[in-house]
């Protein structure tokens, strides 16, 4: 995806709870969002309240988004532009 273009115009990511988020010989998924947030250079927020595990709020595809995070809570607000 990196070498696609996709994060070209990134500001951040964000990503969902799993149940699925359990440690391979003492790799968390915490070390792999801090390289990748490393190699991309811009920041990341993780287990939010959306993906596969309630609560989960639904994002807009095609949507923009202000995003605010800060000593564990956050808030997003969804918005268009024409």
């Amino acid at each position: 995806m990196k070498l696609a273009g996709w994060f070209d115009r990134c500001s951040g990511l964000m990503f969902g709870r799993s149940s699925a988020n359990t440690p391979v010989d003492n790799y968390t998924v915490e070390d792999v969002y801090h390289k990748l947030a490393d190699e991309l250079g811009i920041p990341i927020i993780y287990d939010i309240d959306c993906g596969h595990v309630p609560p989960q709020i639904t994002f807009i595809n095609g949507a923009y988004a202000e995003v605010e995070a800060s000593e564990g809570k956050g808030s997003a607000l969804q918005y268009f532009q024409p």
